[in-house]
């Protein structure tokens, strides 16, 4: 059983729930808009904009829908990052480019924001991806960011930056000049203005709020940025010799004062970003 799941705006789910009206079934769930079977394919529309097609081949059904919605296909570089809601752990960003051929390849493999997949389903998936796309990946530790901190750089300038760095990079391996789709952390004109003194800065950017859902690239760099950075976790917590918590959650603040009483500021600073709340409110 194969699965795919698409993010479609309110108009383009009502123009599927018309196309798929004869073929619906019954189904309780009151967070779908419409359960359609059509070619051995459940087609579930749920009303918050995704759309989830379930079967043993569903390629051709997802091109029906590309079809009827006027999606078509197109290569483009996708830049995301991960970790900025992590008091533990890096900052990673990934810049990938999918081309028009690719696109089946990653929607076979159910490629979608990584915000909506467990880890499990990250780490069966990411070195797979990584191998097959262009891309280029930095990896900010923690003490380096909060060196950056120190010398007055906010979080969006160091995203920024990274972003700038990674596009660039993944730019340059290319022959042809593509689309280059960034998820929007901040305005345009502020982004830019961030990029003030750098030497070389990338400028024909599109943003796009939800910008995986604009262009599988995102998405795809999404997962491996996410990937990146569950081993980064994973090295810290063995080295440490303690288990590193995702977020900024309750156990996050005990974490930190664990290993502050048992490793001292140094080498807490070593895996976690000190600037964050959960560091600055304790009296360490």
């Amino acid at each position: 059983m194969k699965h795919y799941t698409m993010s479609v705006t309110e108009n383009e789910l009502e123009k599927l729930n018309k196309v798929y009206q004869y073929h619906q079934v019954e189904d309780k769930n009151p967070y779908l808009l419409f359960h359609a079977k059509h070619n051995d394919i459940d087609i579930l529309g749920y009303k918050t904009g995704k759309v989830l097609l379930q079967g043993a081949e569903i390629t051709h059904e997802l091109v029906a829908i590309k079809t009827h919605l006027n999606k078509e296909d197109y290569a483009a570089i996708g830049s995301d990052e991960v970790g900025t809601g992590d008091v533990f752990g890096p900052i990673v960003v990934c810049s990938a480019f999918v081309n028009k051929s690719e696109i089946p390849f990653l929607e076979e493999l159910n490629v979608r924001d990584s915000k909506n997949m467990s880890d499990q389903q990250i780490i069966d998936i990411a070195q797979i991806i990584a191998k097959k796309l262009v891309h280029s990946l930095l990896i900010l530790p923690p003490s380096k960011y909060n060196k950056l901190v120190k010398d007055g750089y906010n979080l969006n300038k160091i995203k920024a930056l990274l972003h700038n760095q990674a596009i660039i990079k993944t730019s340059s391996k290319l022959k042809e000049n593509v689309p280059v789709i960034l998820d929007q952390f901040c305005t345009p004109q502020l982004y830019y203005n961030y990029l003030k003194d750098e030497t070389l800065v990338f400028r024909d950017i599109e943003f796009h709020t939800k910008a995986e859902s604009v262009h599988l690239s995102v998405a795809a760099a999404s997962i491996i940025a996410r990937y990146a950075f569950l081993v980064k976790m994973k090295q810290y917590s063995q080295k440490l010799g303690m288990n590193l918590p995702k977020g900024a959650g309750k156990e996050v603040d005990e974490a930190v004062k664990n290993i502050f009483d048992k490793k001292g500021v140094k080498n807490l600073n070593l895996v976690t970003k000190m600037n964050f709340k959960n560091v600055t409110k304790q009296d360490l």
